[in-house]
């Protein structure tokens, strides 16, 4: 939307054996939808590469969508979401100080790296970067 390119991630507590899904089709929609509906706000900040990445979590509280992108380029910002376990499709904006739990820190912490590897290492590459996604299972 709009030029920008946003990696997508999902985390849930639950085990999983075998390939499934995450999350419904639905709450995965609205997920984006959301997102999007977030981007007017990246302005205040400065989109400058209009490229970052979602993290939908299935928490055992809630679902926690935390989206974050990149600006001058080498500051990371973030805005964070939620919804009731109830109703996983009706995420709210979220002002309260939470930052992220330890598992989203996993992809925080691969998604940095992969921005100094791609971009801040002097070849500014925005194509590698959203090649390179943390593989699953990691966190």
């Amino acid at each position: 939307m709009d030029d920008w390119a946003i990696k997508a991630y999902g985390i849930t507590t639950e085990q999983i054996s075998g390939p499934s899904r995450l999350f419904t089709t639905a709450a995965e929609t609205s997920a984006r939808e959301h997102v999007f509906s977030l981007l007017h706000l990246t302005r205040e900040e400065g989109e400058f590469y209009k490229t970052g990445f979602a993290v939908l979590h299935k928490g055992t509280l809630a679902n926690w969508l935390l989206f974050q992108w990149w600006t001058h380029s080498d500051v990371w910002c973030q805005l964070l979401s939620y919804s009731d376990l109830s109703t996983p499709e009706s995420f709210t904006f979220s002002t309260r100080p939470v930052r992220a739990c330890v598992h989203e820190t996993a992809v925080i912490w691969f998604e940095q790296k992969s921005w100094i590897k791609n971009v801040l290492s002097g070849n500014a590459d925005r194509r590698a970067y959203l090649a390179d996604l943390m593989p699953p299972q990691m966190c």
